[in-house]
């Protein structure tokens, strides 16, 4: 049973890593971002239409990298859905797009967040802390009866059996 809790521990503790993040979004105008940033823009319905069998959108929000600015258009990089058999692990390929700023509807440049990144790693410590001392972990002090487990074995050749 103890196991079984533990595991739920672990299972709680990696969905809360991982919705966790340490990054956030805030709204900038179009032209508050640089060339290279990662972006998110929420795009008009027509435009999501238009996108659809490009990129596999699902709603109107997209994600990608900023590669071009102009006075009309913006473009983007967008990871495509399925990494290809020959891309390396960790990369994946990108689609440009191109989208008038006419369909913008949202423009958001994400940023480090370093009070959702403490809290992480401070909850992760913490969890690692609660897991130790569940366990009785002698790395934060006296969990055990203080010997060895050999401390309480007799020699074979002294144990004298006792009859009745």
């Amino acid at each position: 049973m103890r196991r079984l809790d533990l595991i739920r521990g672990a299972t709680l503790g990696a969905s809360l890593w991982a919705l966790g993040g340490c990054y956030s979004y805030m709204t900038v105008p179009p032209g508050g971002a640089k060339v290279g940033e990662h972006v998110r823009v929420r795009v008009s319905g027509a435009q999501a239409e238009r996108l659809e069998p490009v990129i596999a959108l699902t709603d109107r929000r997209i994600e990608g990298d900023l590669l071009e600015q102009a006075d009309t258009t913006i473009a983007l990089g967008v990871a495509l859905p399925l990494p290809s058999a020959n891309t390396p692990i960790g990369e994946r390929a990108q689609q440009r797009i191109v989208i008038s700023r006419a369909e913008l509807q949202d423009f958001e440049l994400r940023r480090f967040d370093k009070l959702r990144t403490s809290l992480l790693v401070g909850g992760a410590v913490a969890a690692a802390i609660a897991i130790a001392v569940a366990k009785g972990s002698t790395l934060l002090g006296n969990g055990g009866s203080g010997g060895s487990p050999n401390e309480n074995r007799v020699p074979r050749g002294l144990a004298i059996p006792i009859f009745k």
